[in-house]
């Protein structure tokens, strides 16, 4: 009898359902709790585990480990250290969930830059103070140019919404290259984005948190940026420093925020009562648009993830190349 492979779904059972419905008979599907004892109790022979959240343990001890895929197209859960240590186990991402991650960045740009949340509020109280020639008047978004920091899936699908807008496109990557120029008015490297933030009207961070990216949002580049230009970030809290984020806004160095990704997060999604921020009151803020890490989900999204995670996992069990394997000294 052949020996098949082992894929280990650290999920409730439905979401291993779906992992099963894909994979058939030609691989044998197990699900465990999220804990690291019981992963290895129950898939510490496996060849695959699907989860956007492996720790190092359980990388060092499952020794039949060989594919990591993660539902979702951020990595930084899955512990970098422990697959280069092994060398002989391969990352892939998803990015089933670009298209949908584009638009919320655009509704965060656009609600920031026309000021309807707190529109919203001030006229569910009564108050029409922000109606025509009140204080804060629309920012417009043609004519203006918008730096995209990262320029992967999501980060091109956002420039080919934007184009619409009639902007100056300016598109940041590591290398100062990318195969897709034709989507942009421009190509730079991240490394040089400095000079050039006193002439950029919005800046959107799409890009992976690595050790390179981690707080390249400081003091020094928010100081740079216009007192009437917009942040928005849909990547991960941790690429822009908490204390100089909270200072620029409070003190309107910059105009307003839309953000999607934080810092710390509850042990459990619901109603934990838990602020966005342990450390500063943005919500307090009336220039920062507070989202609770929604921009991948969409009525589709999670069935299009399940879906492409199956079928690439699919991929390696019958010995062809997945897709999406991430280079991890890079991180992306």
């Amino acid at each position: 009898m052949a020996i098949i492979m082992k894929i280990l779904v650290p999920y409730p059972d439905e979401t291993a359902q779906k992992i099963k419905d894909i994979v058939g008979h030609e691989a044998e599907v197990v699900v465990s709790e999220r804990t690291v004892a019981d992963m290895l109790k129950v898939g510490g022979d496996a060849e695959v585990i699907a989860s956007g959240r492996v720790p190092a343990e359980f990388i060092r001890k499952a020794r039949s480990l060989r594919m990591i895929q993660s539902f979702g197209a951020g990595i930084d859960k899955i512990d970098h250290d422990a697959v280069l240590e092994r060398g002989d186990v391969i990352v892939c991402n998803n990015h089933a969930n670009a298209a949908e991650v584009a638009e919320y960045a655009i509704m965060l740009l656009l609600a920031t830059a026309k000021h309807i949340v707190f529109s919203d509020r001030q006229l569910r109280q009564g108050d029409w103070a922000m109606a025509w020639g009140g204080p804060l008047p629309n920012h417009e978004l043609r004519n203006k140019t918008c730096l995209i920091v990262g320029f992967g899936h999501i980060g091109r699908e956002i420039a080919k919404r934007l184009r619409a807008f009639d902007m100056y496109m300016v598109a940041a990557t590591r290398s100062g290259r990318t195969d897709h120029q034709e989507l942009v008015d421009e190509v730079m490297s991240s490394k040089d984005i400095i000079p050039i933030l006193k002439d950029v009207d919005y800046v959107i961070l799409s890009l992976p948190l690595t050790t390179e990216s981690r707080h390249l949002v400081d003091s020094k580049f928010l100081s740079e940026m216009k007192s009437s230009s917009v942040l928005v970030n849909i990547s991960r809290g941790h690429i822009i420093e908490e204390s100089a984020l909270y200072r620029a806004l409070s003190e309107r160095t910059i105009a307003g925020a839309g953000l999607d990704v934080w810092w710390d997060y509850p042990s459990k999604w619901g109603s934990s009562g838990k602020l966005p921020s342990e450390n500063y009151p943005f919500h307090d803020l009336d220039n920062v648009v507070l989202s609770p890490h929604r921009a991948a989900y969409s009525e589709n999204i999670v069935q299009e993830q399940f879906q492409f995670a199956g079928e690439n996992i699919l991929r390696f069990v019958r010995g062809e190349t997945p897709l999406n394997i991430v280079d991890l000294t890079l991180g992306y």
